[in-house]
């Protein structure tokens, strides 16, 4: 195996930019490529948003690769533990609202659509996913700096 050099300040900031331009590249994209027509638009934007997520993967992979084994056992242990716990509050949160007789038209645009309210979903899912992340990850990291 390998020895991976650690990341380091700069390397961290460079990574972040990376992403942050993959970030923008996609949704500027997205965006330009959701006013194409037909099935070619519908591959194209497809296989376009794969092809960004395969670019933020590698940039991930390249970032887990020089991470040190503590690190990332906190990621594991957080994303386990707080992301699941998230994951499960909020599919409670969305299903609560499925499938109940909730009017949620005052709370959207009035122009909103099946997909926005899916996308809300998701996301919203992913935020209660992040959301216990973050906090098992400090969690984990506190029980070991107290010894």
């Amino acid at each position: 195996m390998k020895t991976v050099k650690p990341l380091g300040a700069a390397g961290f900031v460079g990574m972040v930019v990376v992403l942050f331009v993959l970030g923008l590249v996609g949704g500027i994209g997205s965006g330009f490529l959701s006013d194409q027509p037909g099935l070619g638009g519908l591959i194209g934007s497809g296989l376009f948003l794969v092809a960004v997520m395969a670019a933020t993967l590698a940039v991930t992979v390249w970032w887990w690769r020089r991470l040190d084994e503590a690190a990332r056992e906190a990621h594991k242990w957080a994303w386990y533990w707080g992301g699941s716990a998230g994951m499960m509050l909020g599919l409670a949160l969305v299903l609560t609202l499925a499938t109940r007789d909730v009017d949620l038209a005052r709370f959207l645009p009035a122009d909103a659509s099946s997909g926005d309210l899916v996308v809300g979903g998701m996301l919203s899912i992913l935020l209660f996913q992040l959301a216990g992340y973050t906090l098992a990850w400090g969690w984990w990291w506190l029980a070991r700096m107290r010894g």
